[in-house]
């Protein structure tokens, strides 16, 4: 797939608790450019949470705003550090836009960092076992239909939850680095 935008944006992609914020403020700030999250600029436009969105209007509208940010990002001259839901790579009206972004870091987890990580953002959820087993299933299936997708997009993988957070983000810019030249 050709890369069309010369700005080349740094755009981060991976499963939910992969560390896609996290990370690409880090880099955003090391690379002195503006991070954007494609979740929180459709959460301002609408005033309102993903959830919510998601409830009033569904997914398909959801992923309509999602396809609309991403094609003004693909127009957008400034470089920018940008992070991308995790569902948004798996869906076909995106797949021809994604690669114009510019540079694709994929963060790859395993199932367990992700369920750890999860667990710490929503410390106390008090769900059923049965209920959180049929997520957990859910989710483990989820991941492993999009790996393969986050893997044709990459221009660049790393394996989070292995390593120290500031040696993870030096690992990415050493090879963003390396891909400039």
């Amino acid at each position: 797939m050709e890369k069309k935008n010369s700005m080349n944006h740094i755009v981060i992609i991976g499963f939910k608790g992969s560390g896609k914020t996290r990370v690409g403020k880090a880099l955003a700030k090391a690379l002195d450019l503006p991070f954007v999250d494609v979740d929180r600029i459709i959460e301002k436009r609408m005033n309102m949470m993903v959830k919510e969105i998601y409830h009033r209007f569904g997914e398909a509208y959801y992923r309509a705003l999602e396809t609309l940010v991403i094609k003004e990002l693909a127009r957008d001259p400034e470089r920018k550090v940008i992070s991308l839901s995790y569902g948004l790579p798996a869906q076909e009206q995106n797949q021809a836009i994604i690669p114009m972004l510019g540079t694709i870091i994929y963060l790859k987890a395993s199932w367990e960092t992700i369920k750890k990580r999860l667990e710490s953002k929503n410390p106390g959820d008090e769900r059923a076992s049965n209920e959180e087993n049929e997520q957990d299933d859910k989710m483990k299936k989820a991941l492993k239909a999009r790996d393969p997708i986050y893997e044709s997009f990459a221009d660049i993988t790393v394996v989070t939850g292995v390593m120290r957070f500031e040696d993870l983000v030096d690992s990415i810019l050493a090879k963003l680095k390396e891909q400039a030249r």
